[in-house]
């Protein structure tokens, strides 16, 4: 999984391109009043609280995190905006879900499936713990998607390509519909969210992606360091020159739990 601290995923989620996608999310799952849900991976705990604020006093909201640096976070949170009594944090793993089968109503899943090893048996317990026409809401990346001017496209590419080691499934999104399938899902749709930037400034995405990526490349990806900082240097130089450019494709998909399992209809 991310090794994001909390700090660094609430300045990078608190800009205006993933405010947007976080509105385009909780759109596809329209969370009702009185409603459960379960947000995997809820990181700082953003979507999860405006979940809460969807389901109502009488709906609740769980998040797992695998951090409990993330957990603390996203309590005292709750504990800020009132929401303490719709939601709830704790510790937990995308691929062992420790809650009753047909516990929920809407799981949203984020920017995690990627680093989960076993899809399959992640799925499953997303499946076993939704109620029947229960929803899944699924968003992620494909890395080689990803634009980024730079005056050296070879050491772009590079770096990019470096990058992929972060994650265990770089580009799981094609992948998605047939593992749904697989699973027992029906699929409902996908659609694209585009992250474009135009400009390098502190409220873009790609600001602060730019020395997370120059460091982990250097540490994992087996990039030399002055290899790394020149093309971070490139990449800020495009901006000062009026050139910058960044574009990457995220995918939202939806599915839904029959009402009756494929064990069921046989």
């Amino acid at each position: 999984m991310a090794t994001f601290s909390p700090t660094v995923l609430e300045r990078t989620y608190s800009t205006p391109d993933v405010v947007e996608q976080r509105a385009r999310t909780r759109l596809a799952i329209a969370a009702r009043s009185r409603e459960r849900g379960l947000d995997i991976g809820c990181g700082p705990g953003l979507l999860a609280c405006e979940l809460a604020r969807d389901v109502g006093p009488r709906g609740r909201v769980v998040g797992i995190d695998t951090s409990a640096d993330m957990i603390a976070w996203c309590t005292e949170r709750a504990r800020r905006d009132a929401l303490s009594s719709r939601t709830e944090f704790q510790q937990g793993d995308a691929s062992d879900l420790r809650f009753p089968a047909g516990s929920f109503d809407f799981l949203s899943v984020t920017q995690v499936y990627e680093y989960v090893p076993d899809m399959e048996r992640a799925l499953g317990e997303a499946y076993r713990v939704l109620k029947p026409r229960g929803r899944l809401a699924i968003l992620d990346t494909d890395w080689e998607s990803c634009v980024w001017h730079s005056g050296d496209r070879e050491r772009t590419a590079r770096i990019l390509k470096a990058w992929e080691r972060h994650f265990v499934h770089p580009h799981l999104p094609a992948r998605l519909p047939r593992l749904l399938a697989d699973a027992g899902f029906t699929f409902k749709s996908v659609s694209l969210i585009p992250i474009l930037n135009l400009q390098l400034t502190e409220n873009t995405y790609s600001h602060g992606m730019i020395d997370v990526i120059a460091r982990f490349v250097v540490a994992k990806g087996g990039i030399p360091r002055e290899t790394a900082q020149a093309w971070a240097d490139d990449v800020r130089a495009q901006a000062e020159r009026g050139e910058y450019f960044f574009s990457l494709c995220r995918y939202l998909l939806l599915a839904e739990r029959p009402r009756t399992s494929r064990v069921e209809e046989a």
